[in-house]
């Protein structure tokens, strides 16, 4: 018994340790390698880069850097004309921000400590374009237009794209048949379409979702008590829309079908018009109300990288196509896409 309980507290040592380690250890110093990758390129012809007057590069190039914090010597020549001669100066790198920020929750200070002790933490950017006048960017991967113009594949007329989605959050007005009009939210969602481009920034999309309330944003077992009456909403979306590209943004329009389902969980007392045969009221499990919508879809996106997109889509339905009535319904989703491009 003793024996077993000396194993134990050593490994509750070792845990421990572990743990201690990891939190005193920066980010930047676990993960940044001391050289890094720098993508340099231009839109001036016979252009050619000499790093620290020793390693000349032709552009567009890739040059192996390492992280220091002394200034970086940037010469740059067209047909060996040197047209910019500059310096690049250090700054702390992304990653030395994020995991010290994540550090900052907990013995920070000591982090900060392991992290300024080493040139790890620097960077001179990792993307530069030079201008026609031989100047200097440093682009921003997530938000730079000049990043994505260079780096992005570019639409083309008959490309084709198969487009994969997550939907994350989602919110609901719906108008269930003899019920008052219910505003729901929630998580998760699933979509897949395809995408054509009629012209080089103009595609035609084709799209089909799931989307429901769960209220918990990560997967997870859920226990309802089913003693408790609740509420829960989902949707089935097929569209069709035109899309415009304009630099990282794609805005774009169209019609939509709607499936739109509302369920109440729990008993209820069955209504008068609904009993047959005389029999006497009763208490029921549940009942759900489905409309069958036409209405229109509006959605917006942001390009981050070459194939992530993020964006909204609003699908306003006007129509209830069972019932040939007109009623007002509508979802909104945040939503997270793939494209494939083929």
């Amino acid at each position: 018994m003793k024996t077993t309980e000396i194993m134990n507290g050593n490994v509750i040592k070792l845990l421990f340790f572990i743990i201690l380690v990891f939190l005193l250890t920066s980010c930047a110093t676990i993960i940044s390698e001391k050289d890094y990758i720098m993508s340099i390129s231009s839109d001036m012809p016979n252009s050619e880069v000499v790093i620290n007057n020793s390693n000349r590069y032709k552009l567009p190039s890739k040059a192996v850097i390492t992280r220091s914090k002394e200034n970086l010597n940037f010469k740059i020549l067209q047909n060996d004309t040197i047209v910019n001669d500059t310096i690049l100066k250090p700054k702390l790198s992304n990653m030395f921000w994020y995991g010290n920020a994540g550090q900052f929750l907990y013995l920070a200070p000591i982090a900060w400590l392991i992290d300024l002790n080493t040139e790890k933490r620097f960077t001179y950017g990792k993307y530069i374009f030079i201008d026609s006048l031989g100047n200097i960017q440093k682009l921003n991967k997530l938000f730079s237009d000049k990043y994505a113009e260079i780096y992005f594949k570019k639409h083309k007329q008959r490309d084709f794209n198969i487009l994969l989605a997550i939907p994350h959050i989602n919110f609901f007005h719906l108008n269930p048949l003899n019920e008052t009009p219910r505003s729901m939210g929630g998580f998760w969602g699933f979509g897949i379409g395809a995408e054509y481009f009629y012209k080089n920034n103009k595609a035609l999309q084709l799209r089909g979702d799931a989307i429901t309330d769960i209220f918990i944003p990560v997967p997870a077992a859920i226990d309802f008590d089913e003693s408790v009456p609740r509420e829960s909403c989902y949707a089935f979306n097929v569209n069709l829309t035109d899309n415009f590209h304009i630099k990282r943004f794609q805005l774009g329009y169209g019609l939509n079908f709607a499936k739109n389902t509302w369920i109440y969980h729990g008993y209820y007392n069955k209504p008068f018009e609904e009993l047959v045969n005389n029999e006497e009221p009763e208490w029921v499990e549940g009942r759900s109300k489905t409309n069958m919508m036409l209405g229109l879809v509006l959605n917006t996106y942001y390009r981050f990288t070459n194939h992530f997109y993020f964006g909204v889509i609003y699908r306003p339905s006007f129509f209830e196509l069972s019932s040939s009535k007109l009623i007002y319904e509508h979802s909104i989703s945040f939503d997270f896409m793939w494209k494939i491009h083929l």
